[in-house]
């Protein structure tokens, strides 16, 4: 019987497979997570009864837990960077310096959720919170939010530069993710109203259709 030789594109065929699959239930578990934790949510320029009233809502066992839930899509979605970064460093070729602009700015929305635990903290202790304190922690979060927008247009910008200079998967999804990406650089100027979440939307819009286009193996390795 003669042995079964796994070559060197076929462990690229399965790395490619695996990541479309972990982005898919990563962005599954972080929406759904998301979608528990912010029912009740004031829009950005809160006044600091309505952040103190938010903070007291999410003090409950199963929102304490969404919260953990948040932090593990957040791994997630670091493990998807880095499958596609270095699925679009091997189409780049050397050096792919725009793939490793793409990684350090994608993997900065993990770093957000998992570091910046200003709201966490508020969650936790909103029994003893007044309404300075309150209004400073949905602040920093809000802020940090809109800040991260442009790490995700850097990512999505870089991602669609490589794409369509290498043809990695479909022109059309490059031009998709620098009009996103500059559409998110351009909201975080006007992050107060809610002309950010047209970009937003499209920028995850074209992180599903890319992770199927993965999974079917419409890349080329």
């Amino acid at each position: 019987m003669a042995a079964l030789i796994e070559t060197s594109s076929d462990r690229w065929m399965r790395m490619i497979r695996s990541t479309g699959v972990v982005g898919l239930v990563t962005f599954v578990v972080l929406f759904a997570a998301i979608i528990a934790i912010s029912p009740d949510e004031p829009p950005f320029l809160a006044s600091p009864e309505e952040a103190l009233a938010f903070y007291l809502n999410t003090t409950a066992g199963w929102m304490q837990a969404a919260m953990a839930v948040l932090g593990l899509a957040a791994i997630g979605w670091i493990w998807f960077v880095v499958g596609l970064c270095l699925l679009l460093a091997r189409a780049e070729g050397s050096p792919p310096w725009r793939s490793g602009v793409a990684l350090v700015s994608g993997v900065m929305l993990g770093a957000f959720v998992l570091l910046n635990t200003s709201g966490d903290a508020a969650s936790f202790g909103a029994a003893d919170l007044d309404l300075a304190v309150a209004r400073y922690a949905f602040d920093v979060s809000s802020l940090g939010f809109a800040n991260v927008w442009l790490a995700l247009g850097g990512f999505a910008a870089c991602s669609g530069w490589v794409v369509l200079s290498t043809h990695v998967v479909g022109r059309w999804l490059g031009w998709w993710a620098i009009a996103s990406g500059l559409g998110l650089v351009l909201a975080r100027f006007f992050w107060t109203s809610w002309f950010w979440f047209l970009p937003y939307a499209a920028f995850w819009i074209w992180m599903i259709i890319t992770c199927i286009q993965l999974v079917r193996s419409r890349a080329r390795c």
